[in-house]
């Protein structure tokens, strides 16, 4: 039997092993689609939101400083990811969205999903464990998203 700082140590590494192979990963797909990295990402954050946000909420959740947020906005409008519109409650806000059509259903496996290849391995994988187990996982990457 392991003990806690072997387990510890085990998880810190492989999780360090994810994180390179995920940062390389999405810097191959974020240049196929003739993004940044950083676009990409930010992209995400507002298509996973599922409806509109101020470029403050793009910058408190992508942890950008506004000035840089404003730059990856506007690549992100220029690309037709997002579009840009006046908040129906407050006329004097802005909002994005991310439009519906853009990188079909990209993270959700769709027939153009960059992820798409990502998402049916992390399928077949999901097979291997029960939900007991899975729920686990979900619970742990839950509360790991948090550490800072």
């Amino acid at each position: 039997m392991s003990s806690r700082a072997e387990v510890t140590a085990r998880i810190v590494e492989l999780v360090q092993l994810v994180i390179a192979s995920s940062v390389m990963t999405n810097e191959r797909i974020s240049r196929s689609l003739g993004l940044n990295v950083v676009d990409m990402q930010a992209f995400g954050f507002i298509q996973r939101h599922g409806g509109p946000m101020t470029a403050g909420e793009v910058s408190q959740q992508t942890e950008l400083p506004t000035s840089t947020t404003t730059r990856v906005l506007d690549r992100l409008e220029k690309h037709g990811l997002i579009e840009r519109t006046t908040d129906p409650a407050d006329r004097r806000r802005v909002v994005v969205r991310a439009l519906p059509d853009a990188f079909a259903g990209a993270g959700r496996g769709g027939p153009d999903d960059p992820y798409g290849d990502i998402l049916a391995g992390m399928q077949r994988l999901h097979e291997q464990f029960t939900v007991e187990e899975l729920e686990i996982v979900a619970r742990y990457l839950d509360a790991l998203k948090d550490v800072r």
